[in-house]
């Protein structure tokens, strides 16, 4: 007959008489978590499962800690390292960010040093230089709207005063 499987959820039940046994360690889990927690805290130093996993062979009577895969099982040793921990608090995504909306100033001067303007926008990041280049082609599109409505204004007035011209008498 083969022993029962490890990865068998019944495998826990089917040994009632080991019941205050397996409390006993995820207890025992959750106390050395708790204070190696505290320590790390109080200490000022980072919160992982890593630090948990070294100070806890320091904090244990019996020397010999938890595994990393102890704490990662037991559900309540598990929350209270996610709850102080350092390392998985996230900065928001970029993505998630409000958009920020930089207007930039378009070079007026045809003479400007080239070189410099070259060193410059290759400091800038990618990201940063693509949002640049949109807002000089915004600017472009709109100003060749604004040419060709002046255009045509232009067009008109001259068309006006071809006819007021016309219509003078001699």
């Amino acid at each position: 007959m083969n022993p029962p499987s490890m990865s068998n959820p019944a495998h826990e039940r089917a040994r009632p008489w080991l019941e205050n046994h397996y409390e006993a360690t995820r207890q025992r889990t959750v106390g050395l978590v708790k204070a190696a927690v505290d320590r790390l805290i109080q200490d000022g130093q980072t919160v992982t499962i890593e630090a948990i996993w070294k100070l806890s062979q320091q904090l244990d009577l019996q020397g010999k800690g938890i595994k990393k895969a102890g704490i990662l099982g037991n559900a309540e040793a598990y929350a209270y390292y996610r709850q102080h921990s350092t390392s998985l608090r996230r900065t928001p995504r970029r993505a998630s960010r409000q958009p920020v909306i930089t207007t930039y100033r378009l070079p007026t001067d045809p003479h400007r040093d080239l070189k410099q303007a070259r060193r410059r926008y290759l400091r800038e990041r990618k990201a940063d230089l693509v949002e640049r280049l949109l807002s000089v082609e915004q600017a472009y599109i709109e100003s060749q709207q604004q040419l060709a409505r002046l255009q045509f204004e232009f067009l008109e007035q001259q068309q006006k005063a071809q006819k007021g011209h016309e219509n003078r008498p001699f």
